[in-house]
């Protein structure tokens, strides 16, 4: 029989710790909401798996290691069945140092790997007989495709202000909203887990400059607690969206009630309320199970890292030296000093790295009749959709930045030609866009050994 826990620990900055996640170097100054780790861990028949989300625009691939050294010396799991997966918030703690606009704050990062090491523990002592069920559905006008074909020929992120000069957005957003609805024995609810890919940064912009928010999952978390009670679990993942985010920029005509309804609320509240609806409509109708298989499986997989070209290099140099230069042809000649300075100097640590393949895990585990999928980097919808399209007869719940995160934008290789922003080599280590279709291509095999 299946046996569940969860718990969770705040994880919230203090106030002057840096802000990670735009290209400024924000410092907390106002929390509007705390942030947590949370924890859920399954066992059935020996076999236990261990999920961790945080609060987090990303965690580093040491910091996830110290999380499941400390959870396995704590509670007995294995590492390799232990998953740290971070929300992407862009309004959390100090996680990532990224050059002039993060910081990777040891202070706050080591009470962030033991608050959750603790709730892994408390997780795992609460652990009670549990029946699980999942569903989904489409949710629709909350998410859109962010990268757009110009009239110019290039193709940019956010259309640079000018919105008339584009033609359409490259793709289609995944609007797949996976629930999962936890009972103990006697019925009583315990918990829901949720799944969506739309990009955590509504909340970091002017006026809530400098403000640490959950984002949408925390406001999701918010209204669950308020229908079914405080006791109530909320564990929220973040699916790929490296290509999405909130800001129907074209005005394209969607399905969504929530506009309607409720055309004044801001963005965040807007794209939980969308949830939460489909949550409770879904939740009703949710068969359980106290017999769920728990499988946990991972795979390695070696990349390429990227290497900036000739004419990157010259032109970071010059830009470093002071020169007023910009980086062409690449739909990213409109990028501010600011930005032109982070790539620049990106594109030398890239050029200097003397690593040429990195390791990259997989990691699946099958929960009953779902799927859980975590995959490192911010991913671009359409390795997501592959997935859940080999899949489709089945709950997959697609967890990015997981497990570590190899620090950039994971495009398809089409996007990778195409330029733009997401393509942008911004950091030293940026693998080559193959290594999503590897990831594609392992998690479908591991999962059909699941299943």
């Amino acid at each position: 029989m299946l046996k569940f826990g969860v718990s969770k620990r705040d994880i919230t900055p203090k106030m002057n710790m840096a802000i990670p996640g735009h290209f400024d170097k924000r410092f907390v100054n106002e929390i509007l909401d705390p942030l947590y780790v949370k924890v859920m861990v399954f066992e059935n028949d020996g076999h236990t798996a261990c999920t961790v989300v945080c609060d987090a625009v990303s965690i580093a691939r040491d910091d996830v290691l110290r999380i499941r050294r400390g959870i396995f010396e704590k509670c007995g799991i294995d590492e390799k069945n232990i998953s740290v997966s971070a929300t992407h918030t862009h309004t959390g703690g100090p996680v990532w140092d990224w050059y002039d606009a993060g910081e990777h704050n040891p202070i706050y990062i080591n009470m962030l790997v033991d608050a959750a090491v603790v709730a892994a523990s408390d997780a795992f002592e609460n652990r009670v007989f549990a029946k699980i069920g999942f569903a989904k559905c489409e949710v629709e006008g909350i998410s859109f495709i962010r990268r757009f074909k110009m009239k110019d020929g290039r193709y940019l992120t956010g259309v640079a202000g000018h919105p008339e000069n584009a033609i359409e957005p490259v793709g289609t957003p995944d609007n797949s909203f996976v629930v999962g609805k936890v009972c103990d024995e006697n019925g009583k609810l315990i918990a829901f887990i949720s799944n969506f890919g739309v990009h955590l940064d509504m909340m970091g912009r002017l006026p809530n400059k400098g403000k640490i928010s959950a984002d949408y999952p925390g406001e999701l978390a918010r209204l669950i607690k308020e229908k079914f009670g405080d006791e109530v679990e909320s564990v929220f993942f973040t699916g790929p969206c490296g290509n999405t985010n909130h800001v129907n920029v074209l005005k394209l005509p969607v399905n969504c009630t929530v506009d309607k309804d409720f055309p004044e609320i801001n963005f965040h509240e807007k794209t939980a309320l969308a949830l939460f609806h489909a949550l409770c409509e879904l939740e009703e109708n949710i068969e359980l199970s106290d017999e769920a298989e728990v499988v946990a499986m991972r795979e390695f997989l070696s990349a390429k890292l990227r290497r900036p070209t000739k004419e990157y290099v010259d032109t970071a140099e010059r830009f470093l030296h002071g020169e007023d230069v910009i980086f062409e042809g690449h739909g990213i000649e409109e990028y501010n000093l600011q930005l032109r300075r982070q790539i620049a100097i990106a594109t030398l640590d890239a050029y200097h790295n003397p690593i040429n393949m990195i390791d990259v895990e997989v990691m699946t585990f099958k929960i009953g009749d779902a799927a859980f999928v975590m995959w490192p980097g911010e991913v671009f919808v359409e390795y997501g959709k592959a997935v859940r399209e080999a899949f489709c007869d089945k709950n997959v719940i697609i967890a990015e930045l997981s497990n570590g995160s190899f620090g950039s934008y994971l495009p398809t290789e089409e996007g990778l030609a195409q330029g733009g922003y997401e393509p942008t080599i911004t950091g030293k280590i940026t693998p080559e866009p193959k290594i999503g279709t590897d990831m594609v291509n392992s998690t479908i095999e591991l999962l059909g050994k699941a299943f």
